[in-house]
């Protein structure tokens, strides 16, 4: 096939996901003395500047990453995931990779020595739950033999001798010595009585900090690790019993910070043993447990269960900025007014983002109660609405900060929407063989159909509803008010297999159709329905799964789960050498919107949101 000849294009902007987290287990996040932070969502490493919009993506991991680390000189990356596999790579060149081993069964946190020379992966395994490495090699450094269980955390200290600490679910944390690492036999390290979630040396590597789901934080000699010279926190202080789940030091080695299960930050000066702040990230919400923490030299970063990122303000005890998006996989992204942006997605998360600034918020509420957002349409009167599997239908203000508070029953299990453009009608398409016409916030008319409806469009002027199906037959409907009759209107082309996507140009002219074939019908309207590529364009790969034609209707964008976008820029002569292919997100694109002629949006696999310039 024929593509334009240019290099490869990069997006304008990109939006990333908020790290994954899980209940009852911490979050590794790390900082560099460039103001990044690095973390970890399904199998794609991000690297995000807290001060630009500079995100960094890898995407060499084919199974879920636990763990990444920046080196202590800014250059490298090591990642770890489920299977053991551990990846060292270049943080400004994603592409170029130093090293790759597998460590051990599965990889749960990794650390850095403080030369930026040696790695340690640990998690799983038998007989070895933990690899000490040079960071160019697969060599081995030594043993960290002195658990019985996994390991969930390990630090390095700073400075030589080197020192290296672990903690795992067998209550235990152990200390290793030198190079290669011998464990230090005279340190027992139970003191915890619940597993030790996190170990981290102070930066000046005089102590060793240890807080665990018992709310108690011992502090070592970070040379000679026996007994616990200061012990703060338990029942009655601190954290008062909830389970700590992230430690992090200050830079000047002078207090330390803990995030907890009591949905608060605390922050303790190690020689009173004292709180002297504590940041509320939220109250009732389980959402708000604090799972991960960074301390940079200008900012206090926390991890909240539900993903957000909170920087903390020292003077207020209040927060500077949260960063909203997504944990899970995104569904669907409408435009709003101006530059807003409003994307959805499957654990029923809404969220709106500032395309100037990458600023970004939840709307609050249970919207579709933690299901997954099918679809989601701008209307005529500026009113989102969205389905989920919560089989019902909401409108919610975008100017506002609140979830759509009433739901309107749609009666089945949605597979899509369409919005009128005249007027806030709208039709759900039900996977119990229906088609549910929504006007004036409740359900008008309902039409069953012998056939599983998956995707439809109204044409521009609103007088036909076109319905693609699982066989790939398009089926076309008359509107009256908000009652659909059948059309004597018909669509050429044959896909074969299911219609996943369905629009009209703008002009009114155009009505395109594609899915499961991998073939892209057009169809004039001018011409009674006749299709003006008979045999369809099949330059796709694999399943179309969205397209949309640009505002001027010159345009028309196709997305696919061959993990690129086709640009067809010729829809009057169908020239082959104005086609555009650009590979956009790996795992496959979901879906894609024209912001203007010369911009598009799209999202995918790796959870991200890009703008690219056409």
């Amino acid at each position: 096939r024929t593509m334009t000849e240019e290099g490869p294009k990069t997006p304008e902007i990109i939006l990333p996901p908020l790290p994954e987290t899980k209940r009852g287990f911490s979050v590794q996040i790390c900082g560099s003395k460039n103001n990044e932070i690095a973390y970890c969502n399904g199998r794609f490493v991000f690297i995000r500047s807290l001060v630009d919009t500079k995100v960094t993506i890898f995407s060499k991991h084919l199974h879920k990453v636990n763990a990444a680390t920046i080196s202590p000189n800014g250059n490298w990356v090591a990642s770890g995931d489920e299977t053991g596999q551990v990846y060292v790579w270049d943080i400004t060149r994603p592409d170029i990779t130093k090293n790759e081993l597998m460590a051990c069964r599965k990889v749960n946190c990794i650390c850095w020595s403080f030369d930026s020379r040696r790695v340690c992966a640990a998690g799983d395994g038998n007989p070895n739950r933990a690899k000490v490495f040079p960071y160019d090699s697969g060599n081995s450094c030594g043993k960290v033999d002195g658990h019985t269980a996994q390991i969930i955390s390990c630090d390095w200290n700073g400075k030589r001798p080197f020192r290296l600490a672990t903690s795992g679910e067998d209550l235990c944390v152990s200390v290793y010595e030198n190079v290669p690492v011998k464990q230090n036999l005279d340190f027992e390290g139970e003191d915890h009585i619940k597993y030790c979630n996190s170990v981290k040396y102070s930066p000046d590597s005089t102590m060793l900090a240890t807080a665990g789901a018992d709310s108690k934080i011992f502090i070592y000699d970070g040379k000679k690790p026996e007994a616990p010279v200061k012990k703060m926190g338990g029942k009655k202080k601190g954290h008062k019993g909830s389970a700590i789940y992230s430690l992090v030091w200050s830079p000047d080695s002078k207090m330390l910070a803990t995030g907890s299960a009591d949905k608060t930050v605390k922050v303790w000066d190690v020689e009173s043993k004292s709180v002297v702040k504590t940041f509320v990230a939220g109250e009732k919400s389980h959402e708000f447990f604090q799972v991960g923490l960074v301390w940079l030299e200008k900012f206090l970063l926390s991890v909240s269960l539900n993903g957000s990122l909170t920087l903390w303000d020292f003077e207020s005890e209040k927060p500077t900025k949260r960063i909203c998006g997504h944990r899970a996989k995104i569904s669907a992204i409408a435009l709003s007014e101006g530059s807003t942006l409003l994307s959805a997605d499957c654990a029923s998360k809404l969220t709106k983002w500032d395309l100037k600034t990458g600023d970004s918020e939840w709307f609050e509420g249970e919207g579709h109660k933690e299901r997954f957002i099918t679809g989601m349409k701008t209307l005529k009167s500026g009113l989102i609405a969205t389905v989920g599997t919560d089989d019902s239908l909401r409108l919610t203000d975008p100017k506002g900060s609140a979830f759509g508070s009433d739901p309107i029953p749609v009666g089945g299990f949605p597979n899509g929407l369409a919005a009128a453009n005249s007027k806030d009608l709208m039709a759900v398409f039900i996977d119990q063989g229906k088609i549910s016409m929504v006007e004036d916030k409740k359900a008008a008319f309902t039409l069953s159909v012998d056939y599983k409806p998956i995707c439809g469009s109204f044409t521009m002027d609103d007088k036909m509803l076109l319905v693609g199906d699982e066989t790939g037959t398009t089926h076309c409907y008359s509107v009256d008010g908000s009652k659909l009759t059948e059309s004597d209107f018909k669509l050429g082309g044959t896909h074969g297999r299911a219609i996943k996507t369905i629009a009209c140009s703008p002009d009114g002219k155009l009505i395109a159709t594609a899915g499961s074939s991998k073939k892209i019908h057009i169809t004039s309207t001018a011409k009674g329905g006749e299709t003006l590529n008979s045999f369809g364009w099949e330059y796709h790969n694999a399943c179309i799964n969205s397209m949309a034609f640009s505002p001027d209707s010159s345009k028309l964008v196709t997305v696919s789960m061959d993990e690129t976008i086709i640009i067809w820029k010729d829809l009057e002569k169908f020239e082959p050498k104005s086609r555009e292919c650009i590979p956009c997100h790996v795992s496959g694109v979901t879906g894609a919107l024209w912001l203007d002629n010369d911009s598009i949006i799209t999202f995918g696999g790796d959870n991200c949101i890009k703008m690219w310039k056409i």
